[in-house]
């Protein structure tokens, strides 16, 4: 997959690999322990999951690895991985790169990617609902235990985003659609509350903004605020909710949800 003067490969060679290693501690901030090390991703990789880069002049700018999930109903693969070196952001390679992925699963008869997010980070939020049409029917407290980084001591709570590959959404975000909901429409929609959910199909569920410097100096805020939201999303999600879109909304983010 070519994209301008980016080309979107799988990788070679152990020396990609290590480039890759290297592009995640720049991405992440990552201490030593919890960069992914290149033998880890080739075993993955040959034994039927994913690595791919982007690269221009031979120089990998970022990279999407995946590995086999076999505890679902249908093929999947787990995208456990994406990261885009820092001078490289805001050129569209973390699209180019699930793109990609994509192609690949649909021509090795895959239909469904799983992947999993920090629902505080607004980001990457917009970029799976918004720009590649993912949805989120799990939440999962504190997912590797403390991991450091850009997110210090805070819990590592995630959502679990479901890319349903031939499906519509996903047909679409191919095609270069988003799925913007417009301010107009998203003011109309009931927001939860101090916990409090409205009688509504389609709910507001805000989170808080500028994360994940707004907790660096107050951990304990940070931590509360995790556990406030872990709590209402998980129980919505349970009662057959999922996230579907990420909206502002009263000068703040908010997930866009609806039943299934």
């Amino acid at each position: 997959m070519r994209a301008g003067r980016v080309t979107v490969r799988e990788l070679k060679n152990p020396a990609e690999y290590l480039e890759a290693s290297r592009v995640a501690k720049a991405a992440w901030a990552f201490p030593d322990l919890m960069v992914p090390p290149p033998p880890d991703m080739i075993t993955a990789t040959h034994s039927g999951g994913m690595t791919a880069g982007a690269f221009e002049s031979g120089r990998l700018l970022g990279f999407v690895h995946a590995v086999p999930r076999t505890n679902l109903a249908q093929p999947a693969i787990h995208s456990h991985l994406l990261a885009v070196h820092p001078g490289a952001h805001r050129r569209g390679l973390s699209v180019l790169l699930k793109l990609f992925q994509r192609e690949w699963c649909l021509a090795r008869g895959i239909g469904l990617v799983t992947w999993t997010y920090d629902p505080f980070m607004f980001r990457n939020a917009r970029l799976n609902h918004v720009r590649l049409g993912a949805v989120v029917p799990v939440f999962i407290p504190n997912f590797y235990g403390a991991i450091g980084g850009i997110y210090g001591d805070l819990p590592s709570d995630r959502f679990e985003a479901h890319w349903r590959l031939e499906g519509p959404r996903a047909a679409a975000a191919a095609r270069g659609e988003a799925f913007e909901t417009p301010p107009g429409e998203s003011a109309l929609i009931p927001v939860v509350r101090r916990g409090r959910v409205p009688s509504s199909d389609r709910l507001l569920l805000p989170f808080p903004a500028g994360f994940p410097e707004v907790f660096r100096d107050d951990l304990a805020a940070g931590i509360a605020a995790r556990r406030r939201f872990g709590r209402t999303a998980a129980a919505l999600f349970r009662d057959g909710y999922e996230a579907v879109s990420v909206v502002e909304r009263d000068g703040g983010p908010a997930y866009l949800l609806e039943r299934r």
